[in-house]
């Protein structure tokens, strides 16, 4: 007489996937919290500073305004760049630390063909721990990323939205990046079924994504042309200036230091802008294309997080003994 195992229904490999990570989720959710708290006390006493410098309500045309916001960052300046580089360069590496477990655990501790007897078999509890785990990190990171995005908008009132440090703390980049990072993470566990290794392969992917990003960034979209005949700030609507290139009476294109080369120094050349027929150019990205670009970027970042949970759950179903 035979006998048939039954599959236990969806619901049930999803509640069994969250009791199995159980302690790794709530680790995390405890070190997102601390950190969420670390930065609404401290964005306090950021935003309360920039308040009373009075510099967020001035005109940046004015010299009082540039001599406030000096003031500003010589007191605040160190910590929001500090904590921003942190971010900018090992903020997916949260995705590291809960992706490389996921799977190189089970296989260091030889738990899996026990797992992959209960019924469930290998995909099913492979894809429940994936969706479990990653819908909370999602979640959680983007919660986090939201106080992120205002600790640091100071420097955004600055450099712009499109400086690298504030572009990669807003929740759609940020999220998108950290998502990769763990699908990465958690294939390369699968793989290699080693977790410190897996770990590190995420945390060096965390860096190296950032890099790749910001390379790719400025051309999402076909950036803008403008001409001006002037050396001083004219970007008062916090475009991303892109290249920049002189062409002379002619036509021909010059590099900007040949034209204080011509000019002898910085007033001769803006002589020759103003007087001399020659103009500058510029390829820019405007200001209203920050949430496209922040949209883009979490698309692609996204997708390939998709296709590498899809690579960790073929790799456990075809290749995995």
């Amino acid at each position: 007489m035979s006998s048939t195992t039954i599959a236990p229904p969806r619901s049930a490999v999803l509640r069994a996937a969250g009791l199995r990570h159980r302690p790794a989720l709530r680790t995390l959710l405890g070190v997102l919290a601390g950190l969420i708290l670390v930065l609404a006390v401290t964005g306090y006493y950021v935003h309360a500073g920039l308040d009373r410098s009075g510099a967020a309500e001035c005109d940046m045309a004015l010299r009082t305004c540039n001599e406030r916001w000096k003031e500003f960052r010589r007191e605040y300046g160190t910590g929001l760049m500090v904590g921003g580089n942190v971010v900018y360069f090992l903020g997916g590496a949260l995705g590291a630390f809960v992706g490389a477990p996921l799977l190189a655990r089970e296989f260091e501790h030889g738990t899996v063909r026990f797992a992959w007897t209960q019924g469930a078999g290998r995909t099913r509890w492979t894809v429940g721990g994936l969706v479990v785990v990653g819908s909370t990190l999602a979640v959680a990171t983007a919660l986090t990323a939201a106080v992120l995005n205002w600790w640091i908008a100071p420097l955004a009132a600055t450099g712009g939205r499109f400086a690298p440090l504030v572009f990669a703390s807003a929740p759609p980049a940020l999220l998108g990046r950290v998502l990769l990072v763990f699908a990465l993470s958690a294939l390369a566990g699968a793989v290699l079924r080693r977790t410190l290794v897996a770990v590190g392969i995420g945390v060096a992917a965390s860096v190296v994504t950032t890099l790749v990003a910001e390379s790719l960034r400025f051309h999402y979209r076909t950036p803008f042309e403008d001409t001006v005949h002037t050396l001083a700030q004219t970007s008062l609507d916090h475009r991303w200036e892109g290249s920049f290139w002189v062409t002379d009476p002619a036509g021909n294109r010059l590099g900007l230091d040949r034209l204080y080369d011509l000019g002898g120094d910085y007033y001769g050349a803006q002589k020759l802008l103003s007087d001399g027929g020659y103009s500058l150019h510029e390829s820019y990205q405007p200001a209203d294309r920050y949430w496209p670009f922040q949209f883009i970027e979490f698309g692609w970042t996204a997708l390939l997080a998709v296709a590498l949970c899809a690579a960790a759950v073929w790799w456990v179903r075809r290749r995995a003994v």
